[in-house]
């Protein structure tokens, strides 16, 4: 008989352990059955993200309450509908949606008692399902909606973007090279800076490692950078508003170098030059742009079939691999998306 394997939470991580299989308990329990409203998914495959980690502190994420001890750890999943008793989704749909690391998942089709919307119909399902958790998923998003609605970019202005070897880096690198941008990509490594020029298409790479960033930006853009697309904060951050063009947008997506820690992060010292450059720095949350999720879809999947957009998915196997998964966004061994292919 058929169970539901899953990962649940048995100790909750320290400050700077690596995350790992010890966290977890691997249980096994009754497949569940959906009630009125409700249908059952399949999943197929797993996303990561960095406020996953967040979960496993036991800090409360801004948007989601800590995870307690025996809980299934939260995630994001694609799947088919097996068994269904709600109208909008049928048997063999396709859907992409906070499964949590299991097999197995209930979904309620009604989104409206929910603060945020993150049930997803996938549109594409033709494609292979491990895109729609990368080029043509929730980091898609971020990167769509980031650069191009907070963002703006306009072609021939010089576009910087942190963590650039990452899942949501690598397609605003994308993007942004799809709308007429020079694109100057960060990462940590030769290897990485060599793989964002190669794979992603970058015009100049910066190593944050071994480079002088303030002086490695006056250098490379002498009228300043237009738009920056910030994954990580800190220091990375700073040099960027330091060199900012006038009128420059800086975007804020994430703060891995610094979120996920217990102790506070420091606060940015050339804010100022938001003011002497007129310029604009703003934060988003994706899953605002819930409702033209459809329409980002569609223009990230003529880009990804006209050959404009490269899938970048690292893909790990098997249920046990999803803790290895996500601590390598942290490590820096590996570049692009990050997503756990179930192998069943």
């Amino acid at each position: 008989m058929a169970l539901n394997k899953q990962l649940r939470l048995a100790r909750h991580i320290k400050e700077h352990e690596a995350v790992s299989l010890d966290l977890f308990d691997i249980t096994e329990a009754a497949i569940p059955v959906p009630e009125d409203g409700q249908f059952l998914v399949k999943t197929e495959a797993l996303g990561t993200s960095p406020a996953q980690r967040a979960y496993l502190m036991g800090s409360d994420s801004r948007f989601h309450p800590p995870l307690s001890i025996g809980e299934i750890m939260r995630g994001r999943g694609v799947g088919h509908v097996i068994s269904s008793h709600h109208p909008d989704f049928k048997e063999g749909d396709v859907v992409a949606c906070s499964t949590g690391w299991q097999y197995y998942s209930i979904q309620d089709g009604d989104q409206s008692r929910s603060p945020v919307k993150t049930l997803q119909k996938v549109h594409y399902p033709q494609e292979p399902l491990c895109l729609h958790l990368g080029t043509l998923g929730a980091s898609a998003f971020a990167a769509y909606f980031g650069l191009l609605d907070i963002g703006r970019p306009q072609a021939g202005e010089t576009v910087v973007v942190s963590a650039c070897a990452g899942g949501v880096g690598s397609l605003v690198a994308q993007i942004a090279r799809i709308k007429g941008c020079r694109v100057i990509g960060i990462a940590g490594s030769p290897e990485k800076c060599a793989w964002i020029k190669d794979v992603v298409g970058v015009d100049v790479t910066v190593n944050y490692k071994t480079d002088n960033l303030s002086e490695k930006f006056a250098e490379l853009c002498p009228d300043g950078i237009d738009v920056y697309f910030d994954n990580v904060g800190g220091d990375i951050l700073d040099a960027a508003l330091k060199n900012l063009a006038l009128k420059g947008r800086a975007i804020i997506c994430g703060l891995i170098s610094t979120e996920y820690e217990n102790t506070p992060p420091p606060g940015p010292r050339h804010y100022y030059n938001l003011i002497y450059k007129r310029a604009r720095m703003e934060g988003f949350f994706v899953w605002d742009y819930f409702e033209q999720f459809e329409a980002a879809e569609a223009e990230l999947m003529t880009w990804y079939k006209n050959g404009d957009l490269t899938p970048t998915e690292k893909i790990y196997h098997g249920l046990e691999a999803a803790p290895e998964a996500l601590q390598s966004l942290f490590s820096g061994i590996a570049s692009g998306i990050k997503v756990i292919d179930l192998d069943r």
